[in-house]
């Protein structure tokens, strides 16, 4: 019997990782984080056979202390000491270029110190993979040439940023390039290619190898528990918002807290109660598990 329920919890635990393909962020951050992954990718949508990468990063944050932090789906470096930044973006947004712009930005000042020299800049290429075509042509892929001059000549006039745009709805004309953006739709775990086997070796171990399976599982729980969590805090403190003033060391306690038990009394006390040092009265009565002393 108990080895019929441990199969059996497998078996659950395996048909909710199914779900999961390559153009969700959660499942493409656990298989390219994989080097080798990332490298066929970025190989095949570059066209650059013999691309090296050093190493990669998956939902890489660059935080901004002043302005707004970004984080990329992930972020790879060349052997070269080149860039590159790869966003599956399987949403409709309005500014797809403006948000390319201040990515890149976000990736320059994070790299270049003071001191340094422009002219140090790595180069940085954008692989921007879109579920739609967005801007229109009924194409599967788009590369931004930067370029001055007049109608009859023009001339290039490079940066070292190189965009690149694909999206899932058109074919781009390379087989390639086709086969692996319909792989991203797909993530069979079972396909069979030769062009990138390094990434279905890793679809097939975080959907069908029990060690992968609960690696995918344990993520998802803990992400759908912290969602709770910050879903209550927040509502937690909407609440007290509107009876004042909120201060600071009942705010730590509330945001610090991690227990769903203890949120879900202090959203009832926050909803009953008519003024914040209520509150602060009665919260003391929920014990907490962040060890701090009731007041």
């Amino acid at each position: 019997m108990e080895v019929k329920n441990v199969l059996e919890i497998y078996e659950k635990k395996r048909e909710r990782v199914q779900e999961f393909n390559l153009t969700n962020d959660l499942f493409a951050g656990k298989v390219f984080e994989d080097v080798e992954a990332s490298r066929e990718l970025c190989s095949i949508l570059m066209q650059k056979p013999g691309l090296r990468l050093k190493s990669v990063r998956t939902q890489y944050v660059i935080r901004n202390l002043q302005s707004h932090s970004v984080q990329l789906d992930f972020l790879a470096e060349e052997d070269s000491g080149n860039i590159i930044s790869v966003e599956l973006q399987m949403y409709s947004e309005n500014e797809p270029f403006r948000r390319t712009r201040y990515y890149t930005s976000c990736i320059d000042m994070s790299i270049l110190e003071k001191g340094r020299e422009y002219y140090e800049l790595p180069d940085v290429t954008v692989l921007y993979i879109t579920k739609s075509d967005f801007i229109g042509h009924k194409r599967g892929s788009y590369q931004i040439h930067r370029k001055a001059g007049g109608k009859s000549q023009s001339i290039d006039v490079g940066n070292g940023v190189h965009e690149r745009y694909f999206n899932l709805k058109y074919s781009t004309k390379d087989a390639k390039i086709d086969e692996l953006l319909r792989y991203l739709q797909d993530s069979d775990p079972f396909y069979q290619t030769e062009s990138f086997p390094r990434i279905v070796e890793r679809v097939n171990f975080y959907k069908i190898k029990r060690k992968g399976v609960e690696i995918m599982c344990e993520i998802t729980d803990r992400i759908r528990r912290e969602g709770k969590i910050e879903g209550r805090i927040e509502d937690i403190m909407q609440l007290l918002e509107e009876l004042g003033k909120i201060p600071a060391k009942i705010a730590q306690r509330i945001t610090q807290e991690t227990d769903l038990n203890v949120l879900a009394g202090w959203l009832k006390c926050a909803a009953a109660v008519s003024s914040i040092s209520e509150f602060e009265a009665r919260m003391a009565g929920i014990p907490s598990e962040t060890g701090s002393e009731p007041y």
